[in-house]
């Protein structure tokens, strides 16, 4: 590789958990606003992390349609949050370290291998950190962990932290995400440039049965590349000349 280059992943295509806890506090939270409950197909044409930016729409859908910047609207995002949390707190979910999904293992010590830095992108990173603060076992794959204080506003955020944290004249993140709307912030943080430094993001979708989004709505975010499983990540990336 002829630049520094980062192996973005997101919280939800790295444990295993992540879109069944959606899953669950979503359809509890719905019938308090006398909502119907969703269908799993249904969550993943819509999920987001956190909960608040994709069930405020949903919820307040009235209110949404008069003003677009309402899932950035702090009182309703705390709202949610706390109806969250509780419900969260009541299945166990923020007790236990979430397990990683099953190969991924492999997958990041590959892409380790070849020369990429792991860095892990989250909006919701305080469940993660329960395993992740230096002494459980996820954190030794990571070279860091990009969390909600870079995210909560924007998923562009997360992207332009790493830019100008690291200060490289130039700087490549390869973006592995089974989410449409980080792709779409990835895709929207492409070709930044301040100073003499150039950013680089290749969006690469991810199509799995954790992955918060289906594949219809992952290919609407248009990705670069679109894989179904961590075995054809490096492949695809050779593919296009980003790995030796």
């Amino acid at each position: 590789m002829s630049m520094d280059t980062f192996l973005v992943r997101t919280m939800s295509d790295t444990v295993e958990t992540d879109i069944q806890r959606v899953f669950a506090i979503a359809n509890e939270i719905l019938p308090r606003y006398e909502m119907p409950p969703l269908s799993l197909a249904e969550l993943r044409k819509i999920a987001d992390g956190p909960f608040d930016l994709f069930l405020i729409p949903l919820i307040f859908a009235k209110d949404y349609q008069k003003d677009r910047n309402l899932p950035f609207n702090e009182a309703k995002r705390v709202e949610i949050r706390i109806q969250a949390l509780e419900i969260a707190r009541k299945h166990g979910f923020d007790v236990n370290p979430p397990d990683f999904i099953s190969g991924i293992e492999q997958s990041l010590k590959s892409t380790k291998e070849a020369g990429f830095r792991n860095v892990l992108m989250t909006t919701g990173g305080r469940r993660y950190q329960a395993s992740g603060d230096g002494k459980g076992r996820h954190r030794g794959y990571f070279d860091e962990i990009v969390d909600r204080d870079e995210t909560y506003y924007a998923k562009e955020q997360g992207f332009y932290y790493l830019y100008r944290k690291h200060k490289l004249p130039r700087l490549r993140i390869i973006l592995l995400s089974g989410t449409a709307t980080y792709i779409r912030a990835g895709n929207n943080a492409h070709g930044c440039k301040v100073g003499g430094s150039d950013l680089e993001v290749v969006t690469v979708a991810l199509s799995t049965e954790h992955s918060y989004n289906d594949e219809e709505t992952l290919r609407a975010a248009h990705p670069s590349i679109l894989i179904r499983s961590f075995d054809e990540l490096l492949p695809a990336l050779k593919e296009q000349s980003l790995v030796d």
